[in-house]
């Protein structure tokens, strides 16, 4: 039942109404009045609802839904209008007199005015109740439902009667009313802000109920309301489409309103009874509390048995305070206010909860916002960022007060400032924070990107002494806990804080390397490498010497310009200390370490500048002695020599094997090779950062160059749209982001994912200086892993001078199993299986004479073999071998199929050794050994049973590490390579069928776990293309980038639009084009803006394209490259003076310029 709607009863009706129209007008005379009381019943009837109507026509009525929405009601006046036009009411026939034609019109407007003037006295003085209740009750009579008539409304108020009726001098009137109005028993109280409000849709309906549901008034009480479901009543006719919420204009104001009530939806908490949870009994069990509180509500309730909270006019069920205030709803004010009071409380309690701190912080954005929607939520969004902004400062400085030296309180304190304060303010608080933590990593970390991409602060200088200052705060923390390494165990401690002493030194040379000071930045790197890998060892026996004297004696050596690490002849600090100690001859470098050029062209316009400035960085990279270069080259240039004096500052000692191992591989970080340390995931920092993948090579990032398609194309006569063709038929041309082994370090072209290290250099200096880095490196560490990349590397330059040099390796080496394997995928790499083969033989029968350590790398040994047979299609030799390796015997080439013993013998021992075996073993080599014999079984049980057992010990596998919560490790990242290649081959080759599905869902499983692996991204592309299905690439892409946007992920999904088909769609590579650049996280990323630089150019938009230079150039402000690029660009599609004003903010920035410009060249 629902209550009624408060009706007319309180007001006085026609006979009370003329009653008290003499009481207060007096001078009217008599007759007019008796007159007026003559009036037909009909007459009186329509004069009092046409004053109703327009009464109601000048009010709003506000209502509640049954689910406790708030929302306000506008009465559709012409809708009523329409409606009462149509009822018809019944006539007496002695109302039909002979006057009626005569007085009519007059009669009827002074009834109307007498009406409304005494109407909107009461209004004035009794309670707003009454005026709502009018509207309410005119408001649920339908159309489709027979209305009372005004004989039965008197009827029912008959024993109401007014007395008292006085008009005070004032003008206002007063009445005392006995019989009282019902409805303050049906409600609660006579206030109309207390009165239930709900909704109305017409015909019935309430907006916010169950569809289908009517108000009807119920026949026999006529005083409540009840819902008539449409299966019970009467079909409806004429039926009105629902309001559209978002398009319709009455209702879009709704969508902002903060006072309007919601009603938040949760999840509903699934059912926790017996049947559902499987227990084998039902509790009956009660909670006492519970039953106190229920009694506490049913003392609450009226006695009348009616709750006014409910529309329905029931006590309804009393539940907890959150699902009531879900079920009432809520409005953003009302939210806004309980969310503060809350916050405020919390932190009252507790004023060191950082994290309620922060959440209070970000709270005043939502408050910003409300609920505005769309584009006028932007605009005042960004009107009121400037305020929000500086109430945030005040939360962060209260915050602050309490916890000074929380680092996230402070990143964020500095992050929001910086959008509202100016550059020497923002760089004031950065020096006073830092000089209050000197030691915080990532606040140094947050400061150097700061001051490397601000671009109102920047000058090379200015961002170089950050670097240093950095270096050295931070080395002075490393040095003391080197100084305790011997009475306390902190080893994690050192490494963790050398390590990040290295990325800062790695940054620090890119930076110098991208602004054009190239001879600094490999002299910087050469300095270190020598400093802490060819240190002298008697530095490391006497704990006592100083830094300060170890730095003294590197100077000696640095200035001694004796060849240096990574150039040719060079043999180190320690040797050169040595020789000086025994008093040796020591000859300095006197040759020309650069190549010089040829002959220098005579510059015209300024693009030769532009090629004659890129050929001086090509040809010097490394610096020059003073004993070499010529004094007039030093006086133009003083950059090209590099001095004791510009690196020791940048210099630091490291004392772990992790470091160490980070120190070596930043070295091709430097470079640009894509080489990894061994045992570090795509999870990492490390392939993530985009200030360290500007180097990389995108050798296939572009597609081809596109031929002009038809619109439209015509088959059998009939037009239709072009068909959209692939561009690419494999997964590979990615950015390489992935774990790096024998796989892919020598996988043939278009075969497999590849680690190609010498087209990843721009010049020829380049390939020399790797050289050199690696034949140093290995003289020092003996490193399986680097002998394996430096394999590689001379591989990819050439077959002989890598087969040169794998025969060599293994002159000195010849029990190494691991360097046997690497020779026999080389040769397999260059399309020789034949010599690969011979390979495997040689070493499969001569391997159980070495050590029984020299023997642990044997499984890897079958497994490449057996893969390389799979791999050209000889599955039965593959499976000899893998018999061979587990029934121990020798293997043959081109021998018998393997009897179903012997299978069933070999299934035995794959089993029993892998049951043995832990992947996530403590000792590395137990683990590898481990993860081979599991590759092993695998391809047994494809050979032998099919993929579907072949993915069942791989799903075994990966369901162990996840047991054990190692599920986002590097070890098993290393299970979903193989397993991908295993489905890969599989579904290239086609032995036994292929099901896109089941690579599908391994490739979706494994992007769950390593996002960032393109290994993983370039297969689940290429199975989804061939299917012709690009919804789930792109939900991946838009999922991965809104969880964790960095430089791989943006660079695989714009090469993915690229190559979809042919032609590509322009708008939507600009579109991930432009979301990426302005990310926080890459938006100075200089490989993105280049490219996109460059696809603007190539489509021929120019002047998009120096657009986007500006924008780089203000983002990158250190990147000589895209200088350069603007350059390019400004002189075939600006004006002289735009050219000379990039050329000026070169030089104000203090960019590298090799070659000055001559004035005529910018002409």
């Amino acid at each position: 039942m629902i209550p009624p709607p408060p009706s007319f009863s309180s007001a006085p009706n026609v006979k009370e109404l003329l009653q008290s129209d003499t009481a207060v007008e007096t001078s009217k005379s008599r007759k007019e009045y008796d007159k007026s009381s003559t009036l037909s019943k009909r007459h009186r009837d329509s004069s009092l609802n046409s004053s109703k109507e327009r009464t109601r026509g000048k009010r709003e009525r506000r209502s509640r839904s049954p689910h406790g929405h708030e929302f306000t009601d506008i009465d559709r006046t012409s809708h009523r209008e329409s409606s009462r036009r149509k009822e018809k009411y019944r006539c007496d026939s002695r109302e039909q007199d002979r006057d009626r034609d005569r007085d009519r019109d007059r009669d009827r407007d002074r009834d109307r005015n007498r009406y409304r003037d005494r109407h909107r006295d009461k209004d004035r003085d009794r309670d707003g109740s009454i005026r709502y209740s009018q509207s309410k009750h005119s408001s649920h009579r339908s159309r489709h439902s027979r209305s009372p008539s005004f004989d039965r409304e008197n009827t029912r108020d008959s024993g109401r009667t007014l007395s008292h009726i006085t008009r005070l001098d004032s003008g206002l009137t007063f009445f005392m009313d006995k019989s009282g109005d019902p409805d303050n028993i049906t409600y609660g109280e006579n206030n109309a802000s207390h009165v239930p409000r709900y909704q109305r849709n017409g015909f019935g309906t309430v907006i916010g109920y169950e569809p289908g549901n009517t108000i009807t008034l119920e026949s026999k009480h006529e005083k409540v309301l009840t819902i008539q479901s449409s299966k019970d009543g009467r079909p409806r006719k004429n039926k009105k489409s629902a309001i559209t919420r978002y398009t319709d204009s009455d209702y879009a104001w709704r969508e902002t309103d903060k006072t309007i009530k919601r009603m938040r939806i949760k999840p509903e908490t699934q059912d926790t009874a017996g049947f559902m949870t499987g227990d084998n009994f039902l509790s009956f069990d009660t909670d006492n509390k519970t039953k106190d509180h229920d009694e506490e509500i049913e003392d609450e309730i009226v006695s009348s048995g009616v709750d006014y909270r409910d529309i329905r006019g029931k006590a309804p069920e009393r539940v907890s305070q959150e699902e009531e205030a879900r079920d009432g709803g809520e409005s953003f004010d009302e939210y806004t206010r309980r969310r503060t009071i809350e916050l405020n409380r919390t932190l009252g309690d507790n004023p060191h909860d950082v994290k309620t701190w922060l959440e209070f912080i970000d709270f005043q954005d939502e408050v910003a916002s409300g609920l505005n929607i769309g584009t006028e939520k932007t605009i005042r969004s960004k009107a009121n960022k400037g305020s929000i902004n500086e109430v945030k400062i005040s939360i962060f400085e209260k915050a602050l007060e309490n916890n000074p030296d929380n680092e996230d309180l402070i990143v964020a304190y500095l992050k929001c400032g910086g959008e509202i304060w100016d550059t020497l303010t923002l760089l004031r608080e950065w020096d006073g924070i830092l000089k209050r933590n000197p030691e915080s990593i990532r606040l140094w970390a947050d400061y150097i990107n700061l001051r490397q991409t601000n671009f109102s602060s920047f000058t090379f200088t200015e961002c170089f002494k950050v670097f240093e200052d950095c270096i050295l705060t931070l080395n002075k923390v490393s040095q003391r806990l080197q100084a305790r390494r011997k009475t306390e165990e902190n080893e994690q401690a050192r490494e963790t804080i050398e390590s990040v002493l290295i990325y800062v030194f790695l940054r620090c040379c890119l930076f110098m390397k991208q602004s054009g000071y190239q001879e600094k930045a490999y002299g910087s790197m050469q300095a270190l490498v020598e400093f802490n890998l060819f240190q002298p060892q008697i530095f490391n026996i006497q704990k006592d010497v100083s830094f300060q004297k170890i730095l003294e004696e590197f100077s000696n050596f640095w200035d001694s310009e004796v060849p240096r690490f990574g150039e040719k002849n060079a043999t180190g600090w320690n040797e050169y200390h040595r020789a000086r100690y025994n008093e040796e001859d020591i000859k300095p470098e006197t040759t020309d370490i650069n190549n010089e050029i040829q002959e220098e062209k005579e510059l015209e316009t300024l693009q030769d500048w532009i090629e004659a400035e890129k050929a001086l960085e090509y040809h010097h990279r490394l610096p020059q002695r003073m004993s070499s270069a010529k004094p007039e080259q030093v006086d133009e240039d003083p950059y090209l020599v590099v001095l004791s004096e510009d690196v020791r500052t940048l210099l630091f000692n490291i004392t772990t094997h992790g470091a160490r191992s980070g120190l070596i591989y930043s070295i091709f970080v430097f470079l640009g090779l894509p080489y990894t340390p061994p045992g570090v995931g795509t999870n990492t920092h490390f392939c993530t950062d985009a200030f360290t993948h500007n180097e990389m090579k995108l050798n296939e990032f572009w597609p081809e160059k596109e031929q002009k398609q038809l619109l439209i194309h015509y088959i059998s006569g009939v037009p239709m749209e072009p068909e959209q063709m692939l561009t690419k038929s494999d997964p590979f041309g990615l950015p390489v982001s992935y774990p790096i082994g024998i796989s892919e370090l020598f996988a043939r072209l278009k075969h497999w994912f590849g680690c190609v290290g010498c087209h990843s250099l721009e010049c020829d200096m380049d390939v020399e200086f790797t050289r050199n880095v690696f034949e140093q490196l290995i003289s020092l560490e003996h490193d399986d892993h680097l002998m394996l990349c430096y394999l590689s590397f001379e591989s990819s330059c050439g077959y002989k001078g890598g087969r040169k040099l794998a025969k060599s390796i293994l002159k000195d080496q010849r029990t190494n199993l691991l360097l046997w394997n690497a020779y026999a995928q080389m040769e397999m790499s260059h399309d020789k299986p034949q010599e690969a083969r011979k390979v495997y033989h040689t070493i499969l029968s001569t391997y159980k004479s070495f050590s029984s350590s020299s023997q642990t790398d044997a499984s890897f040994v079958y497994q490449m073999f057996a893969q390389l047979e799979i791999e050209n299609d000889r599955y039965n030799e593959a499976l000899n071998i893998l018999v061979a390796m587990a029934t121990d015997q020798e293997y043959q080439e081109n021998g018998p199929t393997p009897s179903s013993t012997q299978i069933l013998k070999a299934r035995e021992h794959f089993s029993q050794k892998t049951a043995q075996l832990s992947v996530l073993s403590d000792d590395p080599q137990s683990a590898k050994s481990a993860l081979h014999y599991n590759v092993c079984y695998a391809l047994f049980q494809y050979l032998t049973l099919g993929i579907d057992a072949a993915c069942a010990i791989y799903d075994r596998v990966i369901s162990y590490i996840q047991e054990h919560k190692a599920e986002r490790g590097f070890i098993n990242e290393a299970v979903w390579m193989v397993y991908a290649e295993l489905l890969y081959r599989h579904a290239t080759r086609g032995y036994g069928g292929h099901k896109p599905v089941m690579l599908r869902e391994a490739m979706q499983k494994a992007l769950s776990l390593f996002p960032n692996n393109t290994v993983f991204i370039g297969l689940f592309i290429w199975n989804e293309s061939r299917t012709r299905i690009h919804n789930r690439v792109r939900n991946f892409f838009g999922q991965a980038l809104d969880k964790d946007p960095n430089i791989i992920l943006w660079l695989s999904a714009i090469h993915r639009e690229l190559h979809n088909h042919s032609p590509y769609d322009i708008n939507l590579v600009r579109s991930f084009f432009d979301r990426a650049i302005e990310n926080t996280r890459t938006r100075s990323s200089i490989i993105l803006w280049r490219l996109y630089i460059y696809h603007e150019t190539w489509q021929g938009n120019h002047e998009r394209a120096l657009g986007l230079f500006y924008r780089a150039v203000r983002e990158c402000p250190w990147s000589k490259e895209l200088h350069l690029t603007g350059l390019n660009l400004l002189q075939k599609h600006a004006s002289e003076k735009d050219l000379n004003e990039a050329v000026s903010l070169m030089m104000e920035k203090e960019i590298r310029i090799r070659k000055p410009i001559e004035d005529e060249l910018l002409v």
